[in-house]
């Protein structure tokens, strides 16, 4: 056993098995792994137990699978305390299924039935199976060593009770081979911004970019928005714009729209507050550069390959980058630009270096070495600036890329944005482990309900927000909803498994412009749900959503129901979120702004039209008085809500708020308790009894405030 704790932590957790110890003197089982002792286990005294031992438990070298299992001759109730690196999170260890919330998380909450942990920064995946078991805290904690402990009680029997590792399971198991968190990880904060191009698309004008900065920083910036990006039209016509110049020429000097050139956009956004965004191209336009400056693929007479979208093809040699692209991603980085899109990468491998392998010019591998070189390039010459790459998944920008664009285009039609809400649902698995998930912008000038919807789904998933419409098309309502949704949250998947292919991608086609008619805005999605009846009595996949809360003084549960098929009224199962059935709930719609009620196992739902949304907290009630929910964020509130404190018949709120604004607060309030007094500082506030509820209402005149709401009990 002292052999196996002196082991140092390895830079690159090793692919092999955790190796078992089992004093005697304390009847303590562990499993070491990578110096730790993942797994630790007090046997039980006077009962014979069996468990696995080391290389038997090897069920696969490659991706590593070790299964571990423990059963007893008679049934034994244990304590087993997992112990991860300094960040890892709970995970379900596979995908939701019909009739099940897909789980996320802020924080690091223990989540009901979601039998796994993640270790972050070892890319190790640890589940469990086969007898009953509840976490013993409602969160995952921090040792005096900094690393993650999480623990549990099992029902262990005769039956075994299972727990498999798998080594490297991002990298290995699902394929990311460039996945090295113990070498890099994304910029994980929240993001958001305003974009140019379903605003504008081509049609631009540089004062049009300093017009929407001035707008979105009055009305936008207090409330977490950071970047305006610029997203096409302000390029040189031809790309290089010589045959015998260099393609940063196309991107550093800007065409008669943009007569001031970049620093008048960088430095505008600023004054603002803001940060500057651009978008940037792989694509090379001008023919008499591709045939004579000897930097793009040829095909074996010797003529420029051109493909689809991206032109000609840049051969990608570290000469060529060096010499064309990466002045372009430093020049943009010195004229202030502290965000990039790179686009149109997805035509770069596919419809370009994918093409010259069909020619027999390059192998696979190399177009794929040349492909991440390119975006290596990019990485290298932006420095700390945020990376998006667009379009497409691809597996390639693992370890590269901050953002990676997990949709098409959207737009304000309802099937782009069906579009966003399904794909959000099938890349999730993604979200903050490999990148920050890209749905494209959110168009908020689409029908209300719709926009809804889309910005809601965002910023609940953490997703990468920007907006995407004229400051004009910003109606008062608009302006609010909008908001309450900034800034997206940090949520981390809390599930995993492969990708699931099985329901249609929405990609664009030539025939109907969507891969299947979604114009029949009154039709079941088909291949999205099991259900014959189409999933209308109950939530089929991609339409119900867990994400669970967590903070120092609180833990609550934000379920949303995107209708993206019509949805009759039902009952959702509390446990279908990942909540205790066996608890009870107190339950607020948030865009309706109204209290629900009090339910345990089931909770009933109203019916949705096609597009709608419902988001709703859903608190666990003690009691005591607690916070329900607030106008503030659709979170409920893990955004202006600081702290939350009980004392002696006092309610605490800290809170953080705009100058000039007022919030409301609800407190689930148990019978018997009855208000007997209000007090805040730095605002001013009122409150009124509602049923259950006491709806507090704050004014703030500081950034920070406190409330502080006594109660009498009878």
């Amino acid at each position: 056993m002292n052999q196996i704790m002196k082991r140092q932590t390895a830079s690159e957790p090793p692919i092999t098995q955790a190796e078992h110890s089992w004093n005697e003197e304390t009847n303590l089982l562990q499993y070491h792994y990578n110096g730790r002792a993942v797994i630790t286990i007090p046997l039980p005294e006077g009962v014979k137990a069996y468990y696995r031992r080391v290389s038997d438990g090897n069920l696969l070298t490659s991706p590593f699978v070790q299964q571990l299992y423990l059963a007893f001759e008679r049934p034994q109730l244990v304590r087993v305390t997992f112990e991860l690196s300094g960040d890892a999170v709970n995970m379900r260890p596979r995908r939701a299924a019909d009739g099940e919330a897909i789980l996320g998380q802020v924080g690091r909450p223990a989540i009901y039935g979601a039998n796994g942990l993640y270790d972050v920064l070892q890319d190790l995946l640890i589940d469990w199976h086969g007898a009953d078991w509840r976490w013993a805290c409602d969160r995952i904690g921090t040792n005096g060593n900094g690393n993650s402990v999480a623990e549990i009680d099992v029902e262990v029997g005769q039956t075994p009770w299972v727990i498999n590792l798998r080594m490297q399971y991002y990298r290995k198991h699902l394929n990311f081979a460039y996945h090295k968190p113990w070498e890099w990880r994304p910029n994980l904060k929240a993001v958001s911004g305003w974009c140019s191009w379903e605003a504008y698309r081509r049609d631009i004008e540089q004062e049009d970019v300093l017009n929407a900065a001035r707008f979105v920083s009055d009305h936008f910036k207090a409330y977490g928005l950071e970047y305006v990006q610029l997203d096409d039209g302000f390029q040189l016509p031809v790309v290089p714009p010589a045959a015998d110049g260099i393609v940063a020429d196309a991107w550093l000097n800007t065409n008669e729209h943009f007569p001031d050139g970049h620093e008048a956009l960088t430095s505008g956004i600023k004054e603002q507050g803001l940060q500057p965004g651009i978008w940037t191209n792989a694509v090379v336009t001008n023919p008499d550069f591709a045939a004579l400056s000897g930097t793009c693929l040829k095909d074996q007479e010797g003529h420029p390959i051109k493909g689809k979208w991206i032109g000609y093809v840049l051969d990608c040699t570290p000469e060529t980058l060096a010499r064309h692209v990466a002045p372009y991603y430093k020049g943009m980085n010195e004229q202030g630009y502290t965000y990039f899109k790179t686009d149109a990468i997805r035509h770069l491998i596919y419809d370009g270096l994918r093409l010259a392998v069909k020619e027999g010019l390059i192998s696979n591998e190399e177009a794929e070495q040349k492909f991440r070189a390119f975006l290596e390039c990019a990485k290298e010459q932006i420095g700390d600036a945020y990376l998006l790459s667009c379009w497409g998944v691809f597996g390639e920008v693992v370890g590269l890329a901050d953002a990676c664009r997990i949709a098409t285009d959207s737009n304000p039609s309802w099937p782009a944005i069906r579009m966003q809400l399904v794909e959000t649902a099938r890349w999730f698995h993604t979200q903050r482990i490999l990148f920050l998930n890209d749905p494209d912008h959110v168009c908020v000038r689409a029908p209300l309900e719709w926009a809804k919807s889309a910005i809601s789904l965002v910023s609940l998933t953490g997703s990468l927000l920007m907006i995407s419409d004229k400051p004009e098309n910003y109606d008062d309502e608009r302006i609010g909803m909008i908001r309450r949704n900034l800034p997206p949250l940090t949520t981390v998947t809390a599930e995993t498994g492969p990708l699931d292919i099985t329901y249609p991608a929405f990609a664009w086609t030539h025939v109907q412009g969507y891969a299947i008619d979604l114009d029949k805005a009154d039709q079941p999605n088909a291949g999205t749900s099991n259900d014959p009846s189409g999933g209308q009595a109950g939530h089929p996949l991609t339409t119900l959503w867990a994400i669970h809360m967590q903070t120092e003084t609180r833990t609550w549960c934000v379920a949303g129901r995107f209708a993206t098929e019509p949805m009759q009224a039902s009952v959702l199962k509390i446990s279908q979120l990942g909540l205790d059935p066996a608890r009870e709930y107190a339950v607020f719609d948030f865009w309706q702004q109204r209290y629900i009620g009090r339910f345990t196992e089931v909770i009933p739902c109203r019916r949705l039209e096609v597009g709608s949304c419902q988001i709703m907290a859903v608190c666990p009630v003690d009691d005591k008085p607690a916070l329900l929910a607030s106008s503030r964020h659709v979170s409920m509130d893990a955004v202006s809500i600081l702290e939350e404190g009980w004392e002696d018949g006092v309610h605490t709120l800290k809170l953080a708020g705009i100058p000039g604004t007022s919030e409301n607060y609800w407190l689930y309030v148990p019978a018997g308790y009855t208000v007997s007094g209000l007090s805040v500082d730095n605002g001013e506030g009122e409150w009124s009894a509602e049923g259950e509820t006491v709806k507090l209402t704050i004014r703030f005149t500081g950034e920070e405030s406190a409330a502080r709401l006594s109660f009498e009990q009878a």
